[in-house]
């Protein structure tokens, strides 16, 4: 992501209009229930947006096939349509699921490729749709699967090379260890315009889950020292390493974590999936195998108590300094990562900065949390 500003990405009809009531509103006090419920509310809305919908609408029409999100028949035919002509294949049902309005998945990339290929876009196209309407990061560029759908769009291939070379990479060994930056796979993929140097090339820069992402599991481990400082520096007790462990997760959403999956029907589904908690937390620690959504949240609310707990927000105006400070910061590090910007179309990102508006922020996350946990 690092090479490519999608400053298009904030750009649509909702955007502008949300931002101003998340960021700009009066400042939430953490014990005003109605306040409090207001922003609950406020990612709900967010939540409930057909951005799938729209984008495949705002594509077709695009494309020459005028629709709105709402006539689902016709982007129904068209999409199985398209995936006939150009993919010579059966539209999986998971993604006509995804037209007729579920919300779309990022497990299996491969289906979220294949859409964006079957829909005629390039590089830039995909990486954006991924942003905007499936909501999560495009190019993971250390996968087999993401590397070779971003050398078949960058370099305009069609679809049958993506797929020919997903099945004679198959037998490809991932390596061990990260010894590249994926800034420098990104500029090498965009050099090679040829199949077999490519696929030469990615038999040796193909990773597991788990060599993703280091610099993001980096970023959150020094994090958590900051974290644990305070924590120490304000007990009146000697903490061992596993009860500082635990108060971590605790400090971050106020809630002791008890190992179970709750759930929590007043929050919008996308800010509390994939929260950490003591188990994952660890599996971050530990250089585990963890998701995107996982590390991108934790990263997320640690910079955000971080910052906040060195923060003066005595007055209006500071408040509103302090808010467009954290979210430039925060930008910052997510950028550094490869990871997509703050986007106020996506619930958790949309809560965050609405608790950022506030004179107290820590305690308004908290408190919107437990609200959403009652």
């Amino acid at each position: 992501m690092n090479a490519d500003n999608y400053t298009e990405l904030t750009i649509d009809e909702y955007t502008d209009d949300i931002y101003n009531e998340a960021c700009f509103g009066e400042p939430v006090e953490p014990d005003n229930a109605a306040a409090l419920i207001k922003g609950i509310e406020l990612g709900l809305r967010v939540e409930h947006l057909p951005l799938f919908r729209e984008g495949l609408a705002e594509r077709l029409t695009k494309l020459g096939v005028k629709c709105d999100k709402d006539d689902t028949e016709l982007m129904l035919s068209e999409v199985k349509d398209r995936y006939k002509r150009i993919l010579g294949k059966a539209c999986p049902r998971t993604v006509l699921e995804w037209v007729r309005g579920t919300t779309p998945g990022t497990t299996n990339r491969l289906n979220n490729y294949e859409l964006c290929f079957s829909l005629e876009m390039d590089y830039k196209e995909t990486a954006v749709f991924f942003q905007k309407h499936f909501l999560t990061i495009p190019f993971i560029l250390r996968s087999r699967l993401d590397a070779i759908f971003f050398y078949c769009l960058y370099h305009g291939k069609p679809y049958s090379t993506a797929a020919q070379m997903l099945e004679s990479s198959e037998a490809f060994v991932q390596q061990d260890t990260v010894d590249t930056a994926t800034m420098e796979i990104r500029s090498k993929i965009r050099d090679i315009d040829d199949d077999t140097l490519f696929l030469h090339y990615l038999s040796t820069h193909c990773y597991g889950s788990r060599q993703q992402f280091q610099m993001a599991k980096s970023l959150i481990r020094d994090e958590i020292e900051q974290i644990k400082k305070y924590i120490v520096k304000e007990s009146v007790d000697e903490l061992s390493p596993e009860r500082l462990n635990r108060m971590t997760v605790f400090t971050l959403l106020g809630y002791k974590y008890d190992g179970r999956q709750e759930q929590k029907d007043r929050l919008p589904k996308r800010f509390t999936e994939s929260l950490p908690n003591d188990v994952t937390l660890g599996k971050i620690v530990n250089d585990e195998n963890v998701s995107y959504e996982l590390l991108r949240k934790t990263l997320m609310l640690l910079k955000f108590y971080n910052f906040y707990h060195e923060a003066d927000n005595s007055n209006r105006n500071v408040i509103c300094e302090n808010l467009m400070d954290f979210k430039d910061e925060l930008n910052g590090t997510l950028n550094s990562c490869g990871f997509s910007l703050i986007y106020m179309l996506h619930p958790f990102d949309c809560l965050l900065m609405y608790c950022a508006n506030s004179e107290d922020p820590i305690p308004t996350l908290y408190s919107i949390i437990v609200i959403g946990r009652d």
